[in-house]
């Protein structure tokens, strides 16, 4: 498990080794400790047994935030309505840091597989863990998280050495960013200029924003902001449905081919785990089209060990057995000197054969060429 680089937002997946992202999940300080110091886990635990008679990876956002908490410094301030109703109605960072970090350290001890004070028949460790969720979001539809950016580096500081000294081989990132928008980029980039060392994995979100989910824009974002090279995954990931201006909304067809056309971009821009959030859209997502899609791709390229771009609109993807996977689109062709019969099967799962030499991609396809 864990070794696909595709997942998704929900707590079930059909793809061997994929990724969920349950939302908000089950790592909740409000259900787990809800009075100070008592732990619930009989919730927590049914899920994660759930999931793990299923083979999947998680990522588990931790939510620090409890009524009791945060009444001790924040009493007086006013509550707010948060984005999502398992949430408080205050969402500060937490008043007591020692508590905050005692409660998470349980959590992620509880996890972690190492044999102390595991949940009882946990078959495998949890080991990806997400501070909180697009703490930008203060208004409009609701909020995750009251505070300013400092507020939050405290918090992702202290959830980090929390994390990593109950679990050395944990994986702690950031609360997936909004978006790239002008608004979302200055909330983060003084936590990026001043987060070295305090996380391991960047996390951006698109939803219906961006054809390729801001791939490009985030890595040069993480590169501007002292983390040249970092890892990031789009956890959060959904193709627009909109209409582009002068023109009308993309057909159901439309989307599908949009969803190969931009995980392959995104990929090959330096994403290293992509969730499609699909269905799980409050709008029902861009339909059923666009999920095949997805999950053509997810099994088609699921462990692929490298991706780069071969062309303008051509994507390689190396897999593990020495096979190449090629994402084309626009009539883009084979590099010279491939030869031989290939394999393809187009964006909307029509499998055919075709000679190297001559292929055109007319439509997008995924072409395998064997060793």
């Amino acid at each position: 498990m864990g070794t696909s680089r595709f997942g998704v937002l929900g707590q079930s997946f059909e793809v061997p080794g994929g990724w969920i992202r349950p939302h908000p999940g089950i790592f909740l300080r409000s259900e787990i400790e809800a009075s100070p110091g008592q732990r619930r886990w009989d919730i927590a635990d049914w899920h994660v047994q759930r999931w793990q008679a299923d083979r999947l990876a998680v990522i588990g956002t931790i939510w620090p935030f409890v009524d009791w908490d945060q009444r001790t410094c924040h009493g007086s301030d006013p509550e707010v309505r948060p984005v999502l109703w398992e949430l408080p109605t205050r969402l500060f960072a937490p008043c007591d840091n020692d508590a905050f970090a005692a409660w998470l350290a349980d959590v992620v001890e509880r996890y972690d597989g190492d044999g102390v004070d595991d949940m009882p028949g946990l078959a495998y460790p949890i080991r990806h863990w997400e501070v909180a969720n697009e703490p930008e979001m203060q208004g409009g539809h609701g909020h995750f998280f009251q505070g300013t950016s400092v507020d939050y580096l405290e918090m992702l500081r202290l959830a980090f050495d929390a994390i990593t000294t109950a679990d050395p081989a944990a994986t702690v990132l950031t609360g997936g960013q909004a978006g790239m928008q002008a608004e979302f980029a200055d909330f983060w980039r003084p936590i990026l200029t001043a987060a070295d060392g305090a996380f391991h994995v960047g996390n951006i979100h698109s939803i219906g924003s961006d054809q390729s989910f801001f791939s490009d824009d985030y890595r040069a974002f993480l590169d501007e902001t002292g983390h040249v090279g970092r890892e990031y995954w789009i956890t959060e990931a959904l193709v627009p449905t909109g209409p582009e201006p002068g023109r009308q909304a993309p057909t159901p067809d439309e989307l599908a081919r949009n969803t190969v056309t931009g995980f392959a971009t995104a990929f090959a821009d330096g994403a290293s785990r992509i969730f499609n959030v699909g269905p799980h859209d409050p709008t029902g997502g861009p339909g059923p089209e666009s999920d095949a899609s997805f999950l053509l791709l997810a099994r088609v390229l699921n462990d692929f060990a490298s991706a780069a771009w071969e062309g303008e609109s051509s994507v390689l993807f190396a897999m593990p057995d020495g096979r190449i996977v090629y994402v084309l689109w626009d009539d883009a062709t084979l590099p010279a000197g491939t030869n031989g019969i290939v394999e393809t099967v187009t964006y909307n799962g029509v499998e055919g054969t075709a000679d190297a030499a001559t292929f055109a991609a007319a439509v997008p396809t995924l072409v395998t060429v064997r060793p």
